[in-house]
């Protein structure tokens, strides 16, 4: 009964587009910026993917929890 985040439809929807808008991000600064003005707006991409993707794992916790505890709860 216990489901893994990889398996949830909706964690994976999520991850491939998050993943999709940070290439493309990724891609116009490389393009459109120099010096370091690149690095500063490449560093915020990197971590505003590790904050969403901590977000993403601590929803996938929550709803683990939740559905473990209406398990229990129907014994």
């Amino acid at each position: 009964m216990e489901k893994f985040p990889l398996s949830s439809k909706k964690f994976l929807a999520y991850l491939i587009a998050d993943i999709g808008w940070k290439v493309l991000l990724g891609i116009l600064i490389f393009k459109n910026c120099e010096g370091n003005s690149q690095v500063l707006l490449l560093s915020i991409v990197i971590v505003s993917g590790f904050v969403q993707t901590g977000y993403i794992l601590g929803q996938a916790a929550l709803d683990r929890y939740v559905r473990l505890a209406q398990i229990t709860a129907k014994t």
